[in-house]
């Protein structure tokens, strides 16, 4: 009887390291009033079920993380785009918007293109980091895709006094307002958003990657594409290049017979 009762006791220890090891996550929207001009239009926005739904999981040293950013981002954006826009209408499907009433100038759809964070021990130091890129396409009335821009939100939380989950919580947080600012105030400059907004249209872009930005925010440029020589095709000449003069004396080969 004792011996059993002190395996039962060895379980529930294990259950509790178990359960103070993990550090779980639920990011709030902490996004404050954007201060933008409101754009006359009505969009419409898309969440994809793997964004509304996201959980970031994954273990470092023993440790699980689990960071629930679906439902904040979502609430977030609702916000954000209430603001920038004067209607926003939700979509479940894209292929629904042009059927509309009224109709919309243009969709967006956001996705997560990578959650990543460093604890003080990644970095020997006392603080959190969180890095957040998201990717948002854009879709034409027609629910076509026409662009797409890749931005990225950071969040640093010192640890200090802070115990648990809280400075995690908080640089998630810091990076979901950082993205949001800049979202606010880059994307109604974009040219296709710009062209949307007023009614003209686009270059369909489906097979185009969408510029991502850099560490700065500086939307940066799709590598120039290279075509492939066909096979056995001779090399192409530049057009400056010009053939170096014989030297005196020198014999040029004789012709073949």
């Amino acid at each position: 009887m004792n011996r059993r009762l002190s395996r039962l006791g060895l379980c529930a220890t294990v259950v509790t390291m178990a359960g103070c090891g993990a550090v779980r996550v639920e990011p709030q929207s902490v996004l404050p009033p954007a201060l933008v001009e409101q754009v006359p239009a009505t969009i419409a926005v898309h969440y994809p079920v793997e964004f509304r739904s996201h959980l970031h999981k994954e273990t470092r040293y023993g440790t699980d993380y689990e960071v629930n950013l679906g439902p904040a981002h979502v609430a977030e954006l609702n916000r954000l785009f209430g603001a920038m826009f004067s209607k926003v209408v939700e979509v479940d499907d894209p292929a629904h918007v042009p059927i509309l009433q009224p109709p919309v100038r243009m969709v967006l759809e956001p996705r997560f293109e990578d959650y990543s964070f460093l604890t003080p021990r990644d970095m020997a130091g006392d603080s959190f980091t969180v890095t957040i890129r998201y990717r948002l396409n854009v879709l034409d009335p027609g629910g076509e895709r026409v662009d797409g821009y890749v931005f990225t939100g950071y969040g640093r939380e010192k640890s200090g006094s802070l115990t648990g989950s809280e400075p995690l919580l908080r640089a998630t947080q810091r990076a979901m307002r950082e993205a949001g600012a800049k979202l606010a105030v880059e994307l109604p400059a974009e040219d296709t958003v710009r062209s949307l907004l007023s009614g003209r249209p686009v270059m369909l872009q489906r097979d185009t990657p969408p510029p991502q930005r850099d560490a700065l925010g500086t939307l940066e440029a799709p590598a120039p594409e290279v075509i492939p020589e066909a096979p056995g095709a001779a090399p192409l000449e530049s057009p400056t290049a010009t053939t170096a003069p014989a030297e005196a004396g020198e014999k040029k080969p004789a012709p073949p017979p």
